[in-house]
């Protein structure tokens, strides 16, 4: 499992709306700014984040938890959103490249295509099950939440 603090900001029978508690840069790789990755990421954000999460437990807004998410969902979305769309490109253009480039760019672009619509249908059968949706896994006594400092990933 893969978690994160966040914050509920409204519920919903079964569900809340929760936004992640910011990360801060750790002064590993840039003492004053941190790390570029995460200057780059607040860059690109136009609202804070919020997102609709399982609520097993009955929180109620203002309660800080812990979210969790499956390592294997994430893989799972990783690999139909990154690695299969550019193995049916590949594919379809190297099935095809024996009749020329044309052909071949038309195979892999029409291959690419039929890969997005069965992504898009894959991603609605794995968004119905519920072993794969985030959901909160406790809630976080603020009194004595404090967090461990580790360096910098990127370091290691």
């Amino acid at each position: 499992m893969i978690e994160t603090e966040a914050s509920v900001l409204s519920v919903e029978p079964g569900h809340a709306w929760v936004a992640p508690r910011p990360h801060s840069p750790c002064g590993q790789c840039d003492p004053v700014h941190g790390c570029r990755s995460l200057q780059l990421a607040r860059m690109f954000v136009l609202r804070e984040p919020r997102f609709r999460v399982l609520d097993p437990l009955g929180v109620a807004p203002g309660d800080k938890v812990m979210i969790a998410v499956p390592e294997k969902s994430l893989l799972r979305s990783a690999f139909l959103l990154y690695l299969l769309p550019v193995l049916a490109l590949m594919l379809g253009a190297g099935l095809a490249s024996p009749w020329g480039e044309p052909a071949a760019v038309t195979a892999g672009v029409f291959a690419l295509l039929l890969c997005f619509g069965l992504v898009r249908l894959m991603g609605r059968r794995l968004a119905a099950n519920l072993r794969f949706q985030p959901h909160i896994a406790r809630r976080v006594d603020v009194t004595v939440a404090m967090e461990f400092v580790r360096t910098c990933r990127s370091r290691s």
